[in-house]
């Protein structure tokens, strides 16, 4: 049977789109146990991924730039399966499928629509495969080169590059309910409501990530190529495919000096463009896409999370000058060339690498994840094509090579993302000079609780900051630059290209380890060495109120978390800062300020209603004012976030003793014994609960338990001592209260067991 045979079509499509799923499931299971990497960690804490009724608050679906549909799956994903990676996962490697799917599905509509257009005109058959026991070669081999290809273990392998998955979803289902519309053997009713269902296509795309703003043009694109010449024949001619990829290229260069001259185009929040500047960027991009994208989609090797590919001037690297001959060189050839898939496959490279690679400069000059839409229906489809191209026993060796090789190198780079030290071990190998891989790998050795090792790799990073500069940048004096730092406002010039770079964030975690550390000096020179470098940094200036508390000089720390508030409201434009908010409320607790401790926790709660550890410290503060049923609420509020919290069960169980439940309080007390193990203090409480229920016995062996485990405990000595005095075993009473007595207590506790011991002699 050939499975690619046009008889059994259906069959045959259904056989080849199961191998592409199997296939991608196999390859990419072992993705499934992926950590949460860097930026997956930030969107965690937003408080709208805790609570999904949220998120219209905390995400507005009109505001493109902030990516909502991602955002909004990213939520939905958590809602169902509470910060559960394999979840997280299983949705990425998913829509990863479904884009392989619409890849083998689209080339076959293409294939059909060009057939079709070009019957009784064109029948070379190096213009369109239409090999009738071969029919379903090239869509196969062009999805399957894409399903594997380990380029795109970046997108489907890390949870944020969901992101790149959902717009090449809704890029690629959009064209295909376009092509849909050119099917004229459909009628009007069905094609008008496929052809209604772009505008919400292209606002998904587009909204899960801005590289899908090309969409319209290759719906441009598509619309002269297959609709123009079939329903306009005498206007055909000038509408030939390279007539067609001329006039985009013109588009092009004309929309580089719009955008050069007016600024027509968003610029990313990112520092790209003060750090390259917008010619330089594009003229290095040149550079990027044949010594990096194109190197590293023909030999697949030494992926890396950070590419560390350096910027580079135009005058001074004959690189980009041999980049830009080679891509207008091969620009001609293509444009001159009568095959209509390489053409196709060239003007959607060219076309969806742009937004990335051309006059919006980003501040990683290269990463693998903007390969992924691309490479698509662009470099795999003319790959695909090629060996299409071959005979049949060339194809078959081909199609098995691309699944031993790219299955083996998937699989291998999928275990760089089972954890944050693994993927940025990885990296550190392959770019051991690079300042944000040992920031990245000594904040994940920090998150590990590996103090020593993550102040290495901090140090590491602070330390190499300068050479890094040098040579990644092209200053050839960092210093200077540095310095020029600390003035917010002001930018270092080089050569006319305009620079702004954060290098705070090392200084700042350091900082973090020496707070931990105890090391409060460290930790405030490194809270300020951040601020300097930016001085709008909150997190630093909250650091810096975290130093202060530590130190017990509340007032100071109380300033510094206010101001790093205000650095918040203008930095973000957010209406309030949480954190600061959670810290100035154990700031005022620890002055028993519990009314302003109260205010405080309740604003952190009103901007994040996920912090726990506001949601204790509010209860605690309940406790202390009395207000037990508050107090009651709060603490329930913190264990539905952090079922185990060990404090937050702690306190309830002495808030319903407060309240004189003692046998809910029990119930509490005993799973803090189920999570934590034997504990003598929580033996006492609850002794102290049957004492209170008259369980007398109970309770007399639950402090007998208390003191093999700690034979000073204090509360259970004096305890056992009334006990026996109350039941007139004045013997054991009496052994009590000399043991007792022995121990550090308050003067009235000891007044109170002499009179006791008084009574004892008397009779």
């Amino acid at each position: 049977m050939n499975l690619f045979s046009e008889r059994n079509s259906q069959k045959n499509k259904v056989a080849c789109l199961l191998v592409l799923i199997i296939l991608s499931a196999i390859v990419y299971f072992n993705s499934l146990k992926g950590a949460f990497q860097f930026d997956d960690r930030n969107l965690l804490n937003k408080e709208w991924l805790a609570d999904l009724n949220s998120f219209k608050k905390g995400v507005g679906l009109k505001s493109i730039p902030e990516r909502p549909i991602l955002l909004w799956t990213l939520a939905a994903n958590n809602h169902l399966d509470n910060k559960n990676t394999f979840g997280f996962h299983l949705v990425n490697l998913n829509i990863h499928i479904l884009v392989t799917i619409l890849i083998f599905t689209i080339l076959i509509r293409i294939k059909n629509l060009i057939s079709k257009n070009n019957s009784g005109k064109e029948k070379n058959d190096s213009y369109i495969n239409n090999k009738q026991n071969n029919v379903l070669i090239f869509p196969f081999v062009t999805s399957l080169i894409f399903a594997l290809h380990p380029l795109n273990t970046d997108s489907v392998a890390y949870i944020s590059s969901r992101s790149s998955l959902l717009a090449t979803f809704f890029f690629l289902l959009t064209l295909y309910c376009f092509s849909e519309t050119l099917l004229f053997s459909r009628t009007i009713k069905y094609r008008t409501i496929i052809g209604l269902l772009i505008i919400p296509g292209i606002y998904l795309a587009v909204a899960s990530k801005l590289i899908a703003i090309t969409l319209p043009l290759i719906i441009i694109f598509l619309f002269l190529v297959f609709y123009v010449p079939k329903w306009f024949p005498n206007y055909a001619e000038y509408f030939t495919l390279s007539k067609i990829l001329w006039f985009f290229i013109c588009m092009g260069i004309i929309l580089i000096f719009l955008e050069f001259w007016f600024e027509v185009l968003y610029l990313p929040r990112d520092q790209g463009y003060e750090l390259y500047g917008k010619i330089p960027y594009l003229l290095v991009q040149f550079k990027v896409i044949i010594f990096y994208y194109l190197v590293k989609f023909i030999f697949p090797f030494n992926l890396n999370v950070d590419s560390g590919f350096p910027f580079t001037e135009f005058t001074t690297d004959w690189a980009i000058l041999f980049s830009f001959i080679l891509i207008v060189s091969i620009t001609f050839i293509v444009v001159k060339c009568k095959n209509i898939w390489v053409k196709l496959g060239y003007a959607w490279f060219l076309l969806l690498i742009a937004p990335t690679s051309s006059i919006v400069p980003l501040n990683d000059l290269a990463v693998e994840h903007r390969m992924y839409l691309p490479m698509s229906l662009g470099l795999c489809l003319i790959t695909g094509w090629f060996i299409s191209r071959f005979k049949k026993k060339t194809q078959l060796i081909s199609i098995i090579c691309v699944v031993i090789i790219f299955g083996a190198l998937v699989a291998n780079r999928n275990q760089a993302w089972t954890s944050e030290i693994a993927l940025w071990s990885d990296s550190l190998i392959k770019n051991p000079n690079s300042p944000r891989v040992h920031n990245n790998l000594g904040k994940a050795y920090y998150e590990a609780g590996k103090l020593k090792i993550a102040r290495t790799h901090l140090e590491k990073s602070v330390s190499s900051i300068p050479d890094y500069i040098k040579n990644q940048f092209n200053i050839k004096n960092p210093k200077n630059y540095l310095e020029r730092k600390s003035i917010r406002d002001k930018t270092f010039k080089n050569n006319n290209i305009s620079l702004r770079l954060d290098f705070a964030e090392p200084h700042y975690n350091l900082a973090n380890i020496y707070l931990d550390l105890e090391q409060l000096e460290r930790a405030e020179l490194e809270y300020r060495a951040a601020l300097k470098l930016k001085p709008n940094y909150y997190s630093a200036e909250l650091g810096l109120g975290s130093v202060k508390n530590k130190k017990k000089e509340y007032n100071l720390a109380i300033n510094h978390f206010l101001n790093s508030i205000t650095l918040m409201k203008q930095t973000t434009g957010k209406s309030d800062y949480p954190l600061a908010r959670l810290n100035l409320g154990e700031v005022y607790g620890k002055k028993k300020n519990y009314d302003k401790a109260i205010l405080e926790l309740k604003l952190a709660l009103k901007m994040d209603p996920s912090m726990y550890l506001a949601h204790y410290n509010l209860g605690t503060a309940y406790m202390l004012k009395g207000f037990y049923d508050n107090a009651e609420i709060s603490f329930k509020a913190c264990l539905k976030i952090r079922p185990n919290h060990e404090p937050a069960l702690f306190n309830l169980g002495r808030v319903y003793q407060k309240k004189k439940q003692w046998i809910t309080s029990n119930k509490v007390f005993n799973k803090f014994l189920q999570i934590k193990g034997p504990n003598p203090n929580i033996y006492s409480e609850i002794a102290w609960n049957n004492l209170m229920e008259e369980n007398i016995d109970r309770a007399i062996s639950l402090y007998e338990k208390v003191l093999s485990y700690k034979q000073n405990h204090k509360a259970a000595l004096i305890n056992l001592a009334k006990i026996y005095f109350r039941l007139e075993k004045y013997k054991k009473s009496k052994i009590y209260i000399e043991r007792a007595l022995k121990q550090s207590l308050p003067q009235g506790q000891l007044d109170d067991l002499n009179k006791l011991l008084k009574k004892i002699s008397t009779d």
